[in-house]
This record gives C-alpha cells, structure tokens and sequence, in this order.
C-alpha cells in the first residue's frame, strides 16, 4: 500500500461529495441490525468479519445484536493497489472448525461479488449448516457474478467509486461515517 499525503487526501476530501449521511448510514445499521437479530434468535452463530472493509460496518453492528454470537475474522482479497485481479489473496483463513455451524459473513460492499462469491465457496468445503453474507452496501449495476447474491444489505448506491464506512480511498478514508464519492465534474 503506498502512502500518500495529507494534502492529496485533503484535495480528494474537497473534491467529494456525501452520498450517505452519517444518520442515513446509521439507520441502514438498525435495519440490519433488528433482521439479524431475528434470522439468527437462538442459533449461536460464528460472526466472521471480512477484513478489512467489514470491521467498520461489523463494529456498528455488533453492538446493536441481541443474539449470543462467537466472532471471528477472515483476510482474503483480489485487491493489490486498488486494482482487482482474478486472483483470491488468503492473508488469513478461519482458524475455526466451521462444520456443523451457522456462519455469518460481515463485509462492507457488495460490488461485483468476486470476492465475497469465492470466500463463500472456499467457506462452504467445511459443511457449515449454514453461511450467509450481510454488507452495509450494494452497489448498483450490472456486472455482478452469476447466481450469487448477498442475503442482508443496507443501502444501495449508485455504481461510483465509494469510500467510507470501512471501504477505502487508497488505503485511507475508511473511518468516515458515511459514504462518499469523487464529485463527477472532478473526475
């Protein structure tokens, strides 16, 4: 990951526009929050947070759940300096036993699904009794895997580069509260 400066980082941030207000993200995770909190009542599930775009949203959520739960976390990416490959990046598999359980996966977008669809496949060799993904966003458009789709989502956006609420802008921004994009005359 290279390192760019403040004052780039203060220009991208100037030359932005909020698509997602704080309270507008904030409500998304009670939503989610109150459909979890029914779907998983009395299962005991494993929460694994995909790291590292998932730790923000699952860190809003968690707090929010009323189900007794187990964490854990994955590292897998396509990603190497912002651009996708065809490639999954294991940086860290559950070191869990996950057969037999309930496993919920927390990340922060769903854009075209690669990597989500391919974690869920590898996840899914270990025979839990169930997996399903939940995520803050759903981009909107026209390119996602075939026969996958994420089984809780927050808020659709539009299909613009977003950064924000654990998804990044080069490796920074992730910490903002709500989502933001590049305004479309800057780009």
């Amino acid at each position: 990951m290279t390192q760019i400066s403040n004052q780039e980082i203060e220009k991208t941030l100037r030359n932005s526009e909020c698509l997602i207000s704080s309270i507008e993200v904030a409500a998304a995770y009670e939503r989610l929050a109150a459909q979890l909190n029914l779907s998983y009542a009395g299962l005991n599930p494993i929460v694994m947070v995909v790291m590292n775009g998932g730790l923000i949203p699952a860190g809003q959520l968690l707090t929010q759940l009323t189900f007794y739960h187990r964490m854990h976390y994955i590292h897998a990416s396509r990603y190497r300096d912002n651009q996708g490959t065809n490639e999954l990046n294991w940086k860290f598999k559950p070191d869990v036993s996950i057969e037999g359980e309930h496993v919920l996966l927390i990340d922060d977008i769903f854009d075209e699904g690669i990597t989500l669809k391919a974690v869920v496949e590898e996840l899914s060799k270990e025979k839990p009794l169930s997996i399903n993904s939940c995520v803050l966003l759903n981009k909107i458009h026209d390119r996602k895997v075939p026969d996958f789709n994420v089984d809780f989502v927050g808020i659709e956006v539009d299909d613009r580069y977003v950064y924000g609420c654990g998804m990044d802008f080069h490796g920074y921004l992730r910490h903002l509260p709500g989502i933001y994009a590049i305004k479309e005359d800057k780009l």
